[in-house]
């Protein structure tokens, strides 16, 4: 029956036991699982740096989980961080290889982020293509392959960039040994590290790679003075720590104890072991049974708050957890309830005062101890007890009053100013408050020069210099920490800290470069703030926003090539109506209406209720000339139930478009009036001068087609003493022209113009060109042209036209053949062409035959270099040959293989959306004659307003004709007013 009892007690006590323990670890996982659940809510809003924050702390808590791996990777995966999300896909993996959807997650981010990168390549291979002498190109496409994990590939790219920058900084050098590593190519990286130690004596991190690369080649002397040079710059370099180790075979020396003799208790033996092995798990239970068998209890807990992080399912974890938390619990509260008791009879009972706090801050109860130890201090306001005083402090503190815990200290310091516990309680309440940060260094240090491996000394030093954002140090003393207390929570709390501070600090630093750039952008000077976004977009994972933001900057800018690549990268990663419908607005502001119209109309039919892309859709019609259409989807959009403003716009928009058919020609006749006045001269040493002036009426039928006419005054002059005489008198006998060198030619044409589209336009002129004492003869003018601004310009035209204003010669001015005029066709085709806004290709090819049998033709190619915004540079090649030269064509200027070499050069002085001013000119070499030729101009361009512009310029030159110096000079200067 006894026996029956007995059984029956132990059943219950196993039964009270049991339900703790479940109530104990439901409590546990809720909180953990709170984390959890809450991480998961912010990744399903898109918030996932929030989501990250949270399960640094949930990794923290239970860093065996992999699940906490998991769905931080998929953060870092949204965030575009695609390596940090594949090293956490990895940790998953590691701790669980069967968790299927990390598997799954990790090989979805390795083919994201590998086309990526194959895609980063492709763009910069094209970028050496086109200048093989970027340095930076081959770092990137070494860095992808890298990232790849193709090391061998990787090893060739970064020895084609190091060929090209001698400068390397000391993070690609790191980042070029560690993949030496990985190739085994340890002699190649010993001799890369002794280099580049020359440009960098003091970075620590070079040293330490050095030293390691040695000790890899059996040269343990040198590894040991690399690793203490690192150590010089940078104490507690854990990696240079461990290297040093090794350099020195201390990893693998096992110390004789020589007090081994010697007594030595049981809970001082298994203190001194974990001291030198503090993942010794046996040991540390064994330490913590011990500890509990002389009732040590709070050190007993202490001991399994470290067990608890890796070992809380062990069953003999819980059964000591469940002991001690009992018995803590338990003893203390009847201490509490003794110690209540004396303090209640007897306020100002010191003994009672601090033990009853104490017993209170074992429950955690910290309102509690405060309010016993404040009223105490109330009542005793002149307590001096320094140790009591202390205990205060303390409790403050972890009420979170940190400038009320300052206080005390700060008190006690006055009374007792070397004590160093004062002085580190002081140091951590700046640090956790973040004030007072230089007194807390001092301190700090005061404290470790007398106690080297003070735990929270170190831990302290680890927090306040990640308070001053020194990543670096405060990392540092952090693995200082860890080689004492590696399962410390607080050392695991402070590396994610470090971790996410370094993020945050770098995401910040980043964001003040876009911020910088958004002011330029609300200030106006959008131009200025380009310069800020590609910094920020070359350090970041863009997402669509930016990108589309981006190409609003690059639109608000007119750069609209490169808005429009900005917008397509937007709508690659999935930002498809915002940066389509700009898009197309960056189209119809650069006049390719046809582009516009097709993207909105497009859009108009994917988002029927949209007003912008419709009302974008008939602007456009109206720029093509298609009125029934833009009037078509104006009524349209009346019809919907618009906002008085934007009726206003349609209904505007409507009055614009002008009548269509013959009556609505007639009716809107003329659609445009301009006028545009010219004057020129020419001048050379032979005397020759030709004055012009005159001006062209233009007026619009339809956006399509203009007509005009123009008249012009000619003036040509020259001097006969100063022409040939061996010409003159030919000129006499073969033809009986007496030489007057004076006449004039008066010019009246039609004109017909037609405009198909922003880029492409033809026109044709005839009329008659009157000349003083000559039969009137026939000028016909026509030109086609194709442009792109700032891409590339087409030109083609021909001139039928009096010889003299072609071949611009004085012996023309008089000269009859057969009694009829010397007339000359010109055919000439010009361009030019950019290349990546970089190169220039410009040049013109030119045809020329009069009616005394003579042809020939003119060749002239350019290539120039833009060396910066306002200055381009570069080479000119010229070619002249004609079929009659010399005495078989005296009266004018008529080569035979002609050409020269020339070196030319623009400059602008001032370019902005109203003027344009620039200077020119060239400097070359003749071989034929053995002579140089030179050549100078200025062109100004100026828009007074959207209805009248000047442009003016003027040229000098100096070259070689045959066996004379030949000099010119001329201008011109024309003006177009529309109404």
């Amino acid at each position: 029956m006894k026996q029956s009892k007995t059984k029956y007690c132990l059943y219950i006590f196993l039964f009270t036991i049991s339900i703790n323990s479940f109530l104990y670890a439901q409590k546990n996982i809720s909180a953990e699982s709170k984390l959890k659940t809450e991480a998961l809510s912010q990744i399903n809003e898109g918030r996932f740096g929030e989501a990250i924050d949270l399960l640094n702390k949930y990794i923290a808590a239970k860093p065996s989980d992999p699940d906490g791996y998991n769905y931080r990777g998929i953060c870092f995966e949204n965030r575009g961080q695609y390596y940090n999300g594949v090293v956490d896909y990895r940790r998953a993996i590691a701790i669980n290889p069967k968790h299927s959807e990390a598997v799954k997650n990790l090989k979805r981010i390795i083919d994201v982020w590998y086309a990526i990168l194959k895609k980063k390549i492709r763009g910069h291979e094209r970028e050496i293509a086109i200048n093989p002498n970027a340095a930076i190109n081959y770092l990137e496409i070494g860095k992808s392959y890298r990232n790849m994990e193709e090391w061998a590939t990787a090893e060739e790219w970064y020895d084609k960039y190091l060929e090209r920058d001698e400068n390397a900084s000391a993070d690609e050098i790191i980042r070029y040994t560690d993949i030496l590593a990985k190739t085994r190519h340890i002699k190649k990286g010993e001799i890369i590290l002794k280099k580049w130690l020359q440009k960098y004596p003091e970075d620590w991190r070079l040293w330490s790679k050095y030293g390691y690369f040695t000790m890899w080649l059996g040269n343990y002397k040198n590894a040991e003075n690399a690793f203490n040079s690192a150590l010089k710059f940078k104490p507690f370099f854990q990696e240079a720590l461990d290297g040093l180790d090794l350099a020195t075979r201390k990893a693998y020396v096992t110390q004789i104890d020589p007090r081994r003799d010697e007594k030595e208790f049981p809970i001082d033996k298994y203190y001194r072991i974990l001291r030198s092995n503090k993942n010794d798990t046996e040991t540390r239970f064994k330490l913590v049974d011990e500890l509990i068998a002389a009732e040590r209890i709070e050190e007993a807990y202490q001991q399994l708050l470290i067990l608890k992080v890796k070992n809380s399912s062990d069953p003999r974890f819980e059964e000591r957890w469940n002991y001690v938390v009992k018995f803590k619990t338990e003893t203390y509260l009847q201490r509490v309830a003794e110690y209540k008791k004396v303090w209640q009879q007897n306020a100002k009972d010191k003994i009672a005062v601090s033990k009853l706090a104490e017993y209170y801050q074992y429950l955690e109860e910290y309102d509690s101890a405060y309010q016993v130890l404040d009223a105490y201090f109330q009542t005793v306001p002149e307590e001096k007890d320094a140790k009591l005083r202390f205990q205060y402090a303390n409790t403050i503190a972890w009420t979170k009053d940190f400038n009320r815990a300052i206080e005390v200290v700060d008190e006690l310091l006055i009374d007792y100013p070397k004590n160093t516990n004062y002085q580190l309680l002081r140091a951590q309440l700046s640090v956790w408050s973040t004030q007072d940060i230089p007194l807390a260094k001092k301190y700090l240090n005061n404290v470790l020069r007398l106690r080297t491996d003070d735990f929270d000394a170190i831990l302290a030093m680890s927090s306040l210099y990640l308070v001053e954002q020194n990543f670096d140090s405060a990392q540092a003393y952090l693995d200082f920490a860890s080689k004492i207390d590696p399962n410390n929570s607080e050392v695991l709390l402070n590396q994610t800290n470090i971790e996410f501070q370094r993020m945050r600090v770098e995401e910040e630093r980043r964001f003040a470069i876009l911020e910088d750039g958004r002011k330029k952008v609300m200030s106006g000077d959008c131009e200025e703030a380009i310069s800020y976004y590609e910094k920020y977009l070359a350090e970041s994972q863009p997402n669509n926003l930016i990108l589309k933001e981006f190409g609003d900057v690059l639109y608000c800018a007119k750069q609209y090539d490169k808005a429009i690549e900005a917008y397509d990268k937007a709508i690659e990663q999935g930002d498809t109506y915002d940066a389509y419908l700009q898009k197309g607005k960056v189209y119809y502001s650069s006049g390719d209406s046809l582009n516009a119209a097709n993207i909105f109309r497009k859009l108009s039919s994917e988002n029927p209720n949209e007003f912008e892309p419709r009302m974008y859709l008939g602007d456009s019609y109206v720029k093509l000339a298609e009125y029934d259409s833009a009037d078509a989807v104006y009524d349209t959009l009346l019809t919907w139930d618009l906002d008085s403003t934007q009726t206003s716009l349609i209904q505007q928009r409507k009055d614009w478009i002008p009548p269509s058919g013959f009556t609505g020609i007639l009716q809107s006749f003329p659609a445009s009036i301009g006028f545009s006045p010219s004057i020129s001269f020419y001048s050379d040493n032979l005397s020759f001068r030709i004055k012009k002036f005159g001006g062209r009426l233009d007026l619009g039928v339809n956006s399509l087609l203009t007509v005009g006419v123009s008249f012009f005054k000619t003036y040509i002059t020259a001097a006969k003493s100063s022409l040939d005489s061996v010409v003159l008198n030919r000129m006499f006998s073969e033809h009986g022209i007496v030489f007057v060198g004076d006449n004039s030619f008066t010019t009246f044409k039609g004109w017909i113009f037609l405009r198909f589209s922003d880029y492409f336009s033809i026109g044709a002129g005839s009329g008659i060109i009157n000349m003083q004492g000559f039969r009137r003869g026939n000028e016909t003018e026509i030109y086609g042209r194709y442009e792109r601004k700032s891409r590339y310009t087409f030109v083609a035209s021909y001139l039928r036209s009096e010889g003299a204003l072609i071949l611009y010669s004085p012996y023309l001015i008089d000269l009859k053949i057969n009694s009829q005029r010397l007339f000359a066709n010109q055919l000439k085709f010009q361009g030019d062409y950019y290349i990546n806004k970089l190169w220039k290709l410009s040049g013109y090819f030119q045809y020329i035959n009069s009616t005394d049998g003579n042809e020939g033709n003119d060749f002239l190619f350019r290539i120039g270099r833009y060396v910066d915004d306002e200055l381009i540079a570069g080479y000119e090649y010229y070619f002249s040959n004609f079929k009659y030269t010399g005495v078989n064509s005296p009266y004018y200027y008529s080569p035979s293989n002609f050409e020269s070499h020339s070196a030319w050069a623009e400059y602008s002085i001032e370019k902005t959306d109203y003027s344009d001013i620039s200077i020119g000119g060239k400097l070359g070499y003749i071989p034929l004659s053995q002579q140089t030729t030179l050549e100078g101009h200025i062109k100004v361009y100026y828009i007074y307003s959207e209805s009248f512009q000047m442009t003016g310029e003027l040229s000098y030159g100096n070259t070689y004709r045959i066996t004379n110096s030949y000099r010119y000079f001329g201008g011109s200067i024309s003006a177009y007013w529309s109404l």
